[in-house]
């Protein structure tokens, strides 16, 4: 049995802290599996950057003066996210072992492509993430999901946002973003906001009348299936009263400075000797890659974030930071132009039980590293632009 609990009217903060519940509940050996559905406020947008991505690139003053709420991503990778009811999202919690972020999320995409074409729809997913629609030759997204683990190996959670309708809210991603035009280099767009597609406007030309709710419906029991079996069921359901106290207590932290600057390259060089030198590059594999390196006079490695859209395991928690900090302590101190060196150590991270970067090499966050070399700032010139 899975208990489906539809919340409405919360902010993105409690989203990571349903993320922690559910790890809890996994130690605690009281788990069960558990549909949420995120209806989101008309009143509340909320803007969510991704859980790699570097704080310094989301003018958080500006999304605030326009009336968002913002929280960084507790699970899932993926870039910055805008929530409204236009764009309302599921979580999917269960139990498996011998799984991968590639066999979850895939199965979670074509589940809910499958529930689209149960109402008459065709689709495509493209791994890993986007279930997407060929329209005037091009690719549009009117989706986008993944899978990922947290605290625990064999607990996943599985995501999929539809992008149900375009609301004047969605400009926040243009505006308070700043995204690499790394990017974009392989597709037919510079913005983010460029590929969306809302989903009612192609249903509407399809001549296909369903309700929003009809389309949560189709795609949510399209992956319990799929990712927990054809004989699961689905029950209507709510949090317990010790559950609700622990998400009302739990989610202030995820919108709080302190969480949201948690990946920073600000929050980085104020650690470092002030006449350090910052790099900074992006370079786009399967998925996008960013990095900050601060090297001293001889180009040692002194710290770096690497960061990004990349989906990776073991993910981070509130107190580790998971595979991408593991990489940065196997790169400290080696010369950040000796390239071989770099993709080794990070090799050596890609070889440990559980580490999973699918679509993503070890030389491809190599590259930008040792690119980040090439243009450098000191340390105290960045903290005064920042």
């Amino acid at each position: 049995m899975v208990r489906r609990i539809d919340v409405h009217g919360e902010t993105v903060g409690y989203w990571n802290a349903m993320d922690e519940l559910m790890a809890t509940r996994m130690h605690e050996g009281t788990f069960e599996p558990t549909l949420v559905v995120m209806h989101w406020d008309d009143d509340q947008p909320c803007l969510d950057i991704g859980t790699h991505e570097d704080a310094d690139r989301i003018d958080f003053e500006l999304a605030q003066e326009e009336g968002f709420a913002v929280g960084r991503r507790y699970a899932f990778a993926g870039g910055t996210a805008v929530h409204t009811p236009d764009f309302p999202n599921f979580m999917l919690y269960y139990r498996k072992e011998d799984a991968s972020i590639l066999s979850e999320a895939d199965a979670s995409g074509l589940a809910t492509v499958e529930g689209l074409q149960s109402i008459g729809f065709s689709a495509n997913y493209d791994s890993i993430g986007d279930v997407e629609i060929v329209k005037d030759d091009a690719r549009v997204k009117v989706m986008a999901g993944s899978a990922a683990t947290i605290h625990h190996p064999d607990y996943w959670v599985a995501t999929m946002s539809i992008i149900w309708d375009f609301p004047e809210e969605g400009a926040i991603l243009d505006e308070a973003v700043s995204i690499p035009e790394e990017k974009f280099k392989d597709k037919d767009t510079d913005s983010l906001t460029g590929r969306m597609q809302p989903l009612s406007q192609v249903l509407e030309e399809l001549g296909i009348d369903v309700s929003r709710e009809t389309v949560i419906d189709a795609i949510t029991e399209a992956n319990v299936e799929a990712l927990l079996g054809p004989e699961e069921t689905i029950v209507e359901s709510d949090w317990t009263e010790e559950e609700r106290e622990y998400l009302e207590t739990l989610a202030p932290f995820f919108e709080s400075d302190s969480w949201r600057n948690r990946v920073s390259t600000a929050r980085m060089c104020r650690n470092v000797p002030a006449d350090a030198r910052l790099g900074q590059a992006a370079y786009k594999s399967r998925k996008l890659i960013n990095v900050s390196v601060v090297v001293d006079d001889d180009d040692r490695i002194l710290d770096a974030i690497i960061g990004g859209d990349l989906y990776i395991r073991p993910h981070p928690t509130i107190t580790a930071g998971g595979a991408l900090e593991t990489m940065v302590e196997a790169i400290r101190g080696l010369d950040a132009t000796d390239r071989g060196a770099i993709e080794a150590a990070i090799q050596s991270v890609y070889d440990r039980p559980g580490t999973e970067v699918p679509g993503i090499e070890a030389a491809d966050i190599a590259a930008p590293i040792v690119r980040a070399t090439e243009n450098t700032q000191s340390v105290a010139s960045y903290l005064e632009h920042v």
